[in-house]
């Protein structure tokens, strides 16, 4: 999660944070993120969503609990190697 964070320029190093919560937790409310970042409710929030338009955090209602999703961009960096090239 971490190394997705550092190669995305625009995304500041506690988004990090909030995607391993994601994953260790499987979901969380998104009024947790102030917590979990360190950061004031108004910069979280905003940092999650920018996750969200991401694609990296979901849920399934607009205000609802997110969880840790896999999309196709993030899969080199979140998982190197994981298939072979050309395959």
């Amino acid at each position: 999660m971490k190394r997705y964070v550092d190669r995305h320029e625009t995304l500041p190093a506690e988004a990090a944070r909030l995607l391993q919560e994601a994953l260790v937790r499987g979901a969380f409310e998104r009024g947790e993120a102030p917590r979990f970042t360190g950061l004031p409710e108004r910069s979280a929030r905003r940092l999650l969503k920018a996750l969200i338009d991401e694609g990296l955090p979901a849920s399934t209602t607009e205000k609802g609990a997110v969880s840790l999703r896999f999309p196709t961009h993030a899969l080199d960096i979140l998982f190197p190697r994981l298939y072979p090239k050309g395959v």
